[in-house]
């Protein structure tokens, strides 16, 4: 029997420290850092760590740091949020432990908010990425008024996704004329099962797509709402514990733009509303609690994820090409 003297890489983050990307973690014995433009080829540019479980990269164009242990192969690390000039909530979903200790591979799937004000740069960034399928989940008028500015190679697939289904107006514009008088955690959380079970045939093709082995990006307006349970969808099916697929939806919190709530609040009053009667913490961010709601309701409903990917139609050779696809395999 083999046995191994040290613990297991863990706990891997990745901090921005002006131009480096500092890389920490626990565990491991005698690590190496390797530095690579590729998130699967380890590459030959190979380095001892700065200290214990700590390392320095350039952050030079988008590196991939692969640490890798003797005794237990590699860990991809990367920093998650793509820095765009005119895109928020750029990220990539790889990186998340799986319940049987794997991870979610690194630059294949990513998640953003829209799109229409791209710049060269970013253009120049899409296709770095190897990204060649966008998803855009907005509805047809969130279209029209801010179109998408992506590379002239990118395929664009237009799936129209709304927690309303069938009902023509926002829920803000709703709220303004008084169709609804309250609104909570758990209304959004409903309104992600509603998505969940109105839209298969869209979550489903974004599967299929990943099973197919493409680099794809899906995205809604905010990056959070559509988005979210998207990205919820495809954690799943890579096996990623709860945990990290609240911390993944709670993230987006974090790139919303400053003030948005004080500005709902105020136009509420204007409009004669009391702003008290709505969580606008749950409509314009991301808590933790919504997607636990969500989470539970979808067990509830369709026994747990195993039901719900029957639900969208997807056959075991279509899942366990997904998950292959989804799931970092050592080299």
């Amino acid at each position: 029997m083999t046995t191994t003297d040290s613990a297991p890489i863990s706990h891997v983050n990745v901090w921005r420290v002006g131009d480096e990307l500092l890389v920490t973690w626990r565990g491991g014995g005698d690590v190496s850092v390797f530095v690579s433009n590729d998130p699967i080829d380890a590459g030959t540019d190979v380095r001892a760590p700065d200290g214990p479980g700590q390392a320095s990269v350039e952050r030079a164009g988008r590196p991939y740091v692969h640490l890798f242990d003797p005794e237990r192969g590699f860990t991809v690390a990367a920093e998650r949020l793509v820095v765009m000039d005119g895109v928020r909530n750029f990220r990539d979903i790889g990186g998340y432990p799986t319940i049987d200790g794997g991870h979610t591979r690194w630059g294949q799937v990513f998640r953003s908010a829209r799109l229409d004000e791209t710049s060269d740069d970013d253009l120049e960034r899409i296709r770095s990425l190897g990204i060649r399928k966008v998803f855009d989940l907005r509805t047809q008028l969130e279209v029209d008024n801010n179109p998408n500015r992506l590379p002239d190679d990118v395929d664009l697939v237009h799936m129209p996704m709304s927690s309303q289904v069938a009902i023509p107006k926002g829920l803000f514009e709703r709220i303004i004329d008084g169709d609804i008088s309250s609104y909570t955690k758990a209304d959004m959380a409903e309104g992600y099962l509603r998505m969940l079970d109105s839209f298969t045939g869209y979550l489903s093709t974004m599967v299929r797509a990943v099973a197919d082995g493409e680099k794809i990006l899906f995205h809604c307006t905010a990056g959070k709402d559509r988005t979210g349970i998207t990205a919820m969808t495809m954690l799943a099916l890579a096996d990623v514990a709860d945990a990290h697929v609240l911390d993944d939806y709670e993230i987006s919190a974090q790139h919303q733009p400053e003030g948005r709530i004080e500005y709902f609040s105020t136009e509420l009053i204007k409009a004669g509303h009391d702003p008290d009667m709505f969580d606008l913490d749950a409509m314009l961010g991301s808590p933790r609690p919504v997607m636990r709601m969500t989470l539970d309701g979808m067990r509830g409903r369709w026994n747990d994820h195993p039901g719900y990917f029957d639900h969208l139609g997807l056959d075991a050779s279509v899942r366990a090409s997904a998950r292959e696809n989804l799931r970092f395999v050592q080299p």
